[in-house]
């Protein structure tokens, strides 16, 4: 079986052009020096494996170049963010080796950006119909692009790779064509909320993700998107696993990739069970107090059942969670609080309610 992890993000930098820099104080036109230009990008990444020991081996090779550094680890897999936060000026030289590593496992490597160069962007042509500049499509989509990842992926190898599970981390948009199309292909899709943390397939393209974030150089392109990666392949045979693809090349690409009605694609059917629910309410807004709670006991205990169940982990919702969770699943309830909560939720009678773990045995 072909196993495709995929993730995505937005690029957003500023640069000066080297050659109008130089130009410039070159012919004396000018002696101050040029605006910066700014650039976005919707920018993603995958990874296809047939190796049935991947997740074995990408953990495998974590925990022995984190002892090769000397560095204590503190998650089994990370995610680009949690791995730069820990160990900062080495995060080069660790995603180096395991990208390297894991080279006999990797069928291809595949990145995907859009910038989508035009005056405006069109979507919604099944509907009321809106027209964006590329700024605003990309601020406004920034958490959809999985999805023409994805298709993009299904578009041009499911024909060859038949036996195929895509592995998506969650995302948000709106319904589009070429998401309709794979749907309607019956194309084996899952879908992992927290899929960098959970999965090693997602993981492994997010810290591709952020290398491209930290080291890209220059304007948006081919060229620009792969060089960061590339650089990094100390073999010709892994470098020529590395394609990359512009979404927004192609009036026709666009068109499949961009929403074509204001109806939020429905992931209900694909997200990846068991899904470990945290259900807690800290007294301190989250968004202060989460980047700690990330590096927790209890946080990392419930990750690590995730990977070890081929599940998923998500803070637990209120407002739409029971659309979807089975009685496979499992609520985590951190204080009393929560634990009061899950108990209101017990008493309301859901068909299918997930079984509650108790904090204090998920960190044993």
């Amino acid at each position: 079986m072909f196993r495709t992890g995929i993730d995505s993000s937005a690029l957003e930098k500023e640069f000066v052009p080297l050659e109008t820099y130089v130009g410039e104080n070159i012919i004396g036109e000018s002696e101050s020096i040029p605006k910066p230009i700014v650039v976005k990008a919707l920018v993603g990444a995958s990874i296809t494996t047939q190796d049935s020991e991947f997740d074995k081996k990408y953990q495998t090779a974590l925990k022995d170049i984190f002892q090769k550094y000397g560095i204590r680890q503190e998650k089994r897999i990370y995610k680009g963010a949690h791995l730069l936060k820990q160990i900062s000026g080495k995060f080069d030289e660790v995603f180096t080796d395991i990208f390297n590593a894991m080279e006999p496992s990797i069928e291809h490597i595949d990145l995907y950006f859009a910038t989508y160069p035009k005056e405006y962007v069109s979507i919604y042509g099944k509907a009321q119909g809106q027209r964006l500049t590329p700024f605003e499509y990309i601020e406004k989509h920034k958490h959809g692009f999985n999805q023409a990842c994805a298709w993009w992926n299904w578009n041009i190898f499911s024909k060859k790779e038949i036996d195929h599970e895509y592995c998506i981390d969650y995302f948000k948009s709106k319904m589009t064509p070429g998401w309709t199309k794979m749907e309607n292909s019956k194309a084996n899709i899952k879908v992992f909320y927290s899929g960098c943390e959970c999965n090693c397939l997602i993981s492994f393209a997010d810290l591709i993700l952020k290398t491209i974030e930290d080291f890209h150089f220059g304007d948006i392109d081919y060229i620009s998107i792969a060089q960061p990666i590339r650089k990094r392949s100390k073999t010709y045979a892994l470098s020529r696993k590395i394609k990359c693809y512009n979404l927004s090349k192609y009036d026709w690409v666009i068109r499949e990739t961009v929403p074509e009605i204001p109806h939020d694609i429905n992931l209900n059917n694909y997200i990846k069970h068991p899904i470990y629910f945290i259900a807690w309410t800290p007294s301190l807004p989250r968004k202060t107090v989460k980047p700690s709670f990330e590096w927790s006991r209890l946080y990392n205990a419930i990750i690590q059942k995730a990977l070890d169940t081929d599940g998923c982990v998500k803070f637990l919702d209120f407002d739409k969670d029971m659309t979807f969770w089975e009685d496979t699943d499992f609520i985590i309830p951190w204080e009393e609080a929560d634990v009061e909560h899950v108990r209101l939720l017990k008493s309301m009678g859901f068909s299918k309610m997930p079984k509650v773990l108790d904090a204090s045995t998920v960190t044993t």
